[in-house]
């Protein structure tokens, strides 16, 4: 395997030899190794999936052009952040494909940098919300870019219902009464889930370029844990803000791991959310428009329900897209998320209080 890695490293413009190759990361979908040198120089190379990404081509031409633009703008700015690299193979083109229909991509390496798979503190939370909001300032000039749909209704509730009433339909009679809380859940709530892609699709949201998978762990931070970089362009694609800050709030902001099944406690921190909103601020409350602003803690609920939606119908459909570890994994991730919207609900007064008090917005009705 090695050697393979190796020879896929070496059609890169890199000019450096090769001294190792480790896994970095083996994630749900890509797989991720990190690539030393003898020079100081060290590399991420990354294998796509193209099963789950179709369109592979479009997908990097995305990460390319976007990157570019982040480290314009960052340059230009004079901003103390950093950007994705991405080097160019000996073909001329930022990709190489390799046996099976594999596709790799080669990027650089940021050292020094640390991430967190749980916030540790508000300070944190706080960056990453800067670092998230900078994203997408930073790419609002990206419309002549030509930035494709790649992943087509990736966070479309409507689209997302139509895979579960279908799964429900082929599901087992043991996982259908297994999960019955959950689908009455998930029918309950369809209407008001819906709201945000029925004014997306009546023109009331501008399209901005979105990153789609706005995890913590998708965040480097310095040693002193300040914002660093935002990484793994995959995803970036057109959409709705709404979206991205959900998600943040969903991976940064609860106050468990999304498979945890102590329900009962799962609950969004309202003093994360706080941190999380001010800084997210800091780059984007002259940049959104108050209706925007308006529909963020209802892009807050919807992405928590869209997890816990595509958690139950992998349950229905026996476990074929996520990764489990045991026979429930699924469904206690379908549980917990629907257990985070129900936090959401109960305290969205408040949630909506400090989202318009981050804004500088004191009452948008």
């Amino acid at each position: 395997m090695v050697e393979k890695l190796e020879a896929i490293a070496n059609q890169f413009c890199i000019n450096a030899t090769i001294k190792s190759i480790r896994t970095l990361q083996s994630g749900h979908i890509n797989d991720t190794y990190l690539v030393t040198t003898n020079t100081s120089d060290s590399f991420v190379l990354q294998k796509l999936n193209s099963y789950v990404f179709k369109d592979v081509i479009g997908l990097i031409d995305n990460k390319i052009k976007v990157a570019q633009l982040i480290s314009k703008n960052i340059e230009s700015k004079h901003l103390n952040i950093l950007s994705t690299q991405f080097y160019k193979a000996k073909n001329g083109n930022f990709y190489v494909k390799g046996d099976d229909n594999e596709y790799w991509n080669l990027q650089n390496y940021i050292p020094n940098a640390i991430t967190f798979d749980k916030v540790p503190n508000t300070e944190v939370v706080f960056e990453a919300g800067k670092l998230y909001g900078s994203f997408i300032a930073l790419t609002n000039n990206a419309t002549a870019l030509e930035i494709k749909e790649t992943l087509k209704d990736f966070h479309s509730v409507p689209f997302r219902l139509e895979q579960f009433k279908e799964a429900l339909e082929n599901a087992s009679q043991a996982r259908k009464e297994e999960a019955q809380k959950e689908i009455d859940f998930v029918l309950e709530h369809q209407l008001e889930m819906s709201k945000i892609d029925a004014l997306k699709n009546a023109n009331t949201f501008p399209i901005r370029i979105t990153h789609n998978d706005t995890k913590l762990s998708n965040i480097l931070f310095d040693k002193c844990n300040k914002g660093l970089a935002v990484i793994d362009l995959d995803t970036v694609m057109p959409g709705i803000v709404h979206f991205d800050f959900g998600d943040s709030v969903r991976s940064i902001c609860s106050n468990a791991e999304e498979d945890n099944d102590d329900f009962e406690s799962l609950e969004i921190q309202l003093d994360y959310y706080k941190a999380y909103c001010k800084g997210y601020a800091k780059s984007t409350k002259k940049l959104l428009s108050k209706t925007e602003i308006k529909y963020l803690p209802l892009g807050v609920k919807t992405i928590i329900y869209i997890m816990g939606l595509r958690f139950l119908t992998d349950f229905l459909n026996n476990d074929k897209y996520y990764k489990t570890k045991y026979a429930t994994h699924n469904l206690v991730r379908a549980k917990n998320q629907f257990a985070l919207v129900n936090s959401v609900i109960k305290n969205y007064s408040e949630i909506t209080a400090i989202t318009n008090n981050a804004f500088g917005l004191e009452d948008i009705s």
